[in-house]
């Protein structure tokens, strides 16, 4: 009883302490822990965002592995031991699962968002282009031939360039 007790906390460690760096954005991507899907293993970022919706399930998973784990080695006889050992590992597995069917489709949903906006046609930069004002007199100097706002104002930009000697 003693063996599979211990083998069901370190495995509920190991599970709860995944949990734990993925909820503070500290799981490194990896071949052996967490969300691993072609999309989440494809960039650091999207290995993070996944096992971090999947997180609070394998912290879950953790905390009730060690429970089981516990339960089973303060049982008074050996069919009560059992009987948590099992159940404290089908609830680590199960949490287990949940968490990776979250942190899957969470992957995939952000995949499809990725897809969607890389589909989209490309659109000519209006960066460079100059506004028109609003109110054409709130552009105009307020002391000496520029005020101030000659290198910003476009009407005032323009009259000085109709009148060079300006």
């Amino acid at each position: 009883m003693i063996v599979p007790a211990l083998v069901l906390a370190v495995a509920a460690l190991v599970v709860g302490g995944a949990g734990l760096l993925a909820l503070r954005h500290r799981l490194p991507r990896n071949r052996v822990l967490g969300i691993r899907t072609v999309w989440t293993m494809h960039s650091v970022d999207a290995f993070r965002r996944a096992n971090r919706a999947a997180a609070p399930a394998f912290v879950g998973a953790g905390l009730v592995g060690l429970a089981g784990a516990g339960a089973a080695l303060g049982a008074a006889t050996t069919g009560a031991g059992v009987t948590m050992l099992v159940l404290g590992a089908l609830a680590l597995v199960g949490l287990l699962g949940a968490g990776g069917v979250v942190g899957a489709r969470f992957a995939a949903a952000e995949q499809a968002e990725h897809e969607a906006l890389a589909s989209l046609p490309a659109t000519p930069c209006t960066a460079g282009l100059p506004e028109e004002p609003e109110e054409p007199a709130a552009c105009a100097p307020a002391a000496g031939a520029c005020g101030g706002s000659c290198a910003i104002c476009p009407r005032a930009a323009a009259d000085a360039a109709a009148d060079p000697g300006a």
